[in-house]
């Protein structure tokens, strides 16, 4: 007979919180995250490819993109710049 251990769900959740920093890469997707997320609940999410919006718009995926080392050596993104990203938006 098997007998389950109780689970302390909220401790665990707790101590994995507290040992992401935001410093490190698994923040850059709570960053691109809630960036993005902001304007879908502002129901404007044409907004992010508005000119004062678009540079942000990009450095923040590429900063998660960069996190994830999409932009590494064997990537076609290695060789662009950020108004790359600029196309997704349109």
């Amino acid at each position: 007979m098997n007998k389950r251990k109780n689970l302390n769900i909220s401790g665990n959740i707790a101590e994995y919180l507290k040992e992401r920093s935001s410093e490190e890469r698994y923040a850059s997707f709570d960053y691109c995250y809630n960036y993005f997320q902001s304007f879908y609940e502002n129901g404007d999410i044409k907004a992010i490819a508005f000119v004062e919006n678009i540079q942000l718009s990009c450095l923040e995926l590429g900063f998660f993109l960069a996190s994830w080392s999409m932009f590494r050596g064997s990537s076609f993104l290695i060789e662009k710049i950020l108004n790359i990203l600029r196309k997704l938006y349109k």
